[in-house]
C-alpha cells in the first residue's frame, strides 16, 4: 500500500516547475521567438503559448470556470502576443494564480469536468500540467540554449508519473512521439527526456 503522508506535495512541485519556467523565460531572447524546437510542429513562440494555454485551463478548472479550450492544443488568450517580456509576465501571472486557487482548503481534492480526459480531481489536473511544464521547460531550454538540466526532485517525481500512463495516453492521442533509445548509463533525466520522444 502507498504511503499517501510520503507523497511529495504536488502543489509546492508545481511552484517549483512553473519558477524553473520563470527563469527560462526570462533568458529568451526576442530574436529567438520564431527558433524550431523540440517539438517539431512548434516554434519557440508555440511553445510558449502552449504551456500558458496548459496553465490558463488549470487555472479556470480549479476555479471553477474553465475556459473553453482543449489543454492539449496550443492556443492560449495571447496567441497574437510575440513579445517575449509579455508572454513571460503572462505565464508568471497563471502559474500564481493556479497556486493561489489550488491552495484553498479543499481544492485539491474538488472534482473538474475537462474537455478532453472527463472528471478529474484537482489533483490530478495539477500533476498533469506539472508534468507538462517540466517537459516543456526542458524543450524551451533546449531551444533557447539555455542550460536544460531539471531539479532532480521533479525529475524523481515526473518519471514514474510519467511511466504510469500519462506519457502513453499522450502517444495514443497522437501528441506525444515514441521514445527515443539511450544507452543503459543514461541518467535519470535523460532516461525520461528520451521516454518523452526527445533526443538528450
Amino acid at each position: 500500500m502507498t504511503d499517501t503522508a510520503a507523497m511529495p506535495d504536488p502543489l509546492a512541485l508545481f511552484r517549483k516547475a512553473a519558477n524553473h519556467v520563470s527563469e527560462l523565460l526570462a533568458g529568451v531572447r526576442q530574436s529567438q521567438i520564431a527558433d524550431p524546437t523540440p517539438c517539431a510542429e512548434w516554434d519557440v513562440h508555440a511553445l510558449i503559448n502552449h504551456m500558458i494555454g496548459v496553465l490558463e485551463f488549470t487555472a479556470g478548472g480549479i476555479a471553477g470556470n474553465p475556459p473553453d479550450i482543449r489543454p492539449t492544443d496550443a492556443d492560449s488568450s495571447h496567441l497574437a502576443e510575440r513579445d517575449i517580456a509579455v508572454l513571460a509576465e503572462a505565464h508568471r501571472a497563471e502559474a500564481d494564480r493556479i497556486v493561489r486557487n489550488a491552495g484553498e482548503p479543499g481544492a485539491l481534492e474538488r472534482v473538474v469536468a475537462t474537455p478532453v480526459f472527463g472528471d478529474l480531481p484537482v489533483s490530478q489536473i495539477l500533476v498533469g500540467t506539472l508534468l507538462d511544464q517540466l517537459i516543456h521547460g526542458w524543450d524551451l531550454a533546449k531551444a533557447t540554449g539555455q542550460d536544460t538540466t531539471l531539479d532532480r526532485e521533479l525529475v524523481e517525481f515526473a518519471f514514474p508519473m510519467l511511466q504510469s500512463g500519462f506519457a502513453e495516453q499522450g502517444r495514443t492521442m497522437g501528441f506525444i512521439g515514441p521514445a527515443v533509445a539511450v544507452s543503459e548509463d543514461a541518467s535519470r533525466q535523460d532516461r525520461m527526456i528520451a521516454y518523452m520522444g526527445r533526443q538528450p
